[in-house]
C-alpha cells in the first residue's frame, strides 16, 4: 500500500457528512406527541433523535451493525506498566478468532457483526483464520517511555486503513458501527494521550485493575509522567500526540472514525481507548463531533474527562469494565427497544 500523508488525510476528509436536522425536528415533534402517552424515555429518546439526523429518510436503522476490534501489542509493557504481557494480546485475538470470546457471545446475542483486525500482534500467526490481518509494524507499537510509539509513516498507514475499513463497512451497507482496541499497553498510551491532549499529568489520570498490585501502579504512574515528559509532544497537534505516545489500535480506529464521518454513519463509544481516538479525530476535524453515541461511563479515571470534552453523556451507569469495545453492545438492546416502540406506536391525526 503506498504512503499516506497529513495532506492527503485532511484532503480525504474535505467533505464531512452532516446530519439532516430537519429529519431531526419531525422525530422530536413525533417523541413530543408519542410522551404525552408515555414516560419519557430519556437520553434513550434524544438519541434516536441524533439518529434520525443520520438517516436518510427519517426512519432510523441501528441494523445491520458491526464492531471492529482492532488489536496491536505496545512497547511500553516492558517498563512494567501492565500485569501481563504481550501473549494475552495474541490469546485475546486467537479466542475471538475461534468465536469464544465474551465479544462473540455479546454479538451473537446483539445481532452483531465481530471483525478482529491485526496491526500488529507481536506473537500472532498471519495464518489464523477468523482475522483480518494488517500489520503495519509487526513488532507492535514501539515503548514510547524510550522513542516515539510510530514512525510518521506508520502513524499515518495504520490511520488510512482504519478509513478503507470504515469505507468497507459502509459499502457492506452496515448503518451503526463500533470500534474497539485490544493489546496490552494500550490502556497506558490512551492515558498518555488523553493527558497530552487536555493539558493534565498522567498521575491524575491512570487506571488502578484491580489485579494490580501498588507497585505496579505506582510504577506505571511514574512511567506515563516521565514518558510524556520525554516525548514532549505538542497538545495543540493531535497528529504529534498521537504519533509520539499513542498505539497502532489508536491510529486505525482515528481512521477508522474517520471513514465513518465522511459517510455519515454514527460510531458507538465504548471504553477509553476509541473514547481517546474520538477525541483525537474531533481534535483533528471539529465537525466529526456529531457522529459519536457514548455506551456508558468507562470505569477508568479519564473517563469523565474525555466525555466532557467530547461532550457526551452515556444512558449505561452499570460499572462495566469490559475490553475490545464490547460494553458498547450492552447499549444495542436499548436502541433496539426504542426504534420498535417509535416505529409501532400507532400514528394518531394530532401526530
Amino acid at each position: 500500500m503506498k504512503t499516506f500523508s497529513r495532506t492527503e488525510f485532511f484532503q480525504a476528509t474535505s467533505t464531512i457528512a452532516e446530519p439532516d436536522h430537519q429529519w431531526e425536528r419531525e422525530t422530536a415533534y413525533r417523541w413530543n406527541s408519542l410522551c404525552d402517552r408515555a414516560a419519557t424515555f430519556g437520553l434513550l429518546e434524544k438519541l434516536h433523535i441524533r439518529l434520525a439526523g443520520w438517516s436518510s429518510d427519517g426512519n432510523v436503522k441501528v441494523k445491520p451493525r458491526a464492531l471492529f476490534i482492532f488489536a496491536a501489542d505496545n512497547g511500553i509493557v516492558e517498563e512494567g506498566v501492565a500485569w501481563e504481557g504481550q501473549e494475552a494480546t495474541s490469546r485475546a485475538v486467537r479466542a475471538m478468532a475461534q468465536g469464544v470470546a465474551a465479544v462473540n457471545t455479546l454479538g451473537r446475542v446483539t445481532d452483531t457483526a465481530v471483525v478482529p483486525v491485526n496491526v500488529g500482534v507481536v506473537e500472532l500467526e498471519t495464518t489464523l483464520e477468523g482475522v483480518i490481518h494488517a500489520p503495519v509494524m509487526t513488532s507492535g507499537t514501539r515503548n514510547f517511555a524510550r522513542e516515539d510509539a510510530m514512525t510518521e509513516e506508520a502513524m499515518m498507514l495504520a490511520i488510512r486503513l482504519g478509513m478503507e475499513f470504515a469505507a468497507q463497512a459502509v459499502s457492506t451497507g452496515f448503518q451503526l458501527l463500533i470500534a474497539g482496541g485490544v493489546g496490552v499497553g494500550n490502556a497506558s498510551s490512551a492515558t498518555t494521550m488523553l493527558a497530552a491532549l487536555t493539558g493534565r499529568s498522567p498521575g491524575d489520570l491512570v487506571g488502578r485493575d484491580a489485579e494490580s498490585a501498588d507497585e505496579t501502579f505506582f510504577r506505571k504512574t511514574h512511567v506515563l509522567v516521565n514518558a510524556l515528559a520525554e516525548r514532549a509532544p505538542d497538545r495543540y497537534n493531535a497528529f504529534d500526540v498521537l504519533k509520539k505516545t499513542g498505539s497502532l489500535d489508536i491510529a486505525a480506529m482515528v481512521g477508522f472514525f474517520a471513514g465513518a464521518a465522511r459517510a455519515g454513519i454514527p460510531v458507538v463509544l465504548d471504553g477509553l481507548a476509541p473514547l481517546v481516538a474520538a477525541l483525537t479525530l474531533v481534535k483533528l476535524l471539529p465537525e466529526a463531533r456529531s457522529i459519536f453515541i457514548a455506551s456508558q461511563f468507562p470505569t477508568e479515571p479519564g473517563g469523565e474527562l474525555v466525555l466532557r470534552e467530547l461532550g457526551l453523556t452515556p444512558p449505561i451507569d452499570a460499572g462495566l469494565n469490559l475490553e475490545e469495545g464490547s460494553g458498547a453492545l450492552f447499549l444495542l438492546p436499548l436502541l433496539d427497544l426504542t426504534c420498535a416502540f417509535y416505529d409501532e406506536s400507532p400514528i394518531t391525526e394530532e401526530d
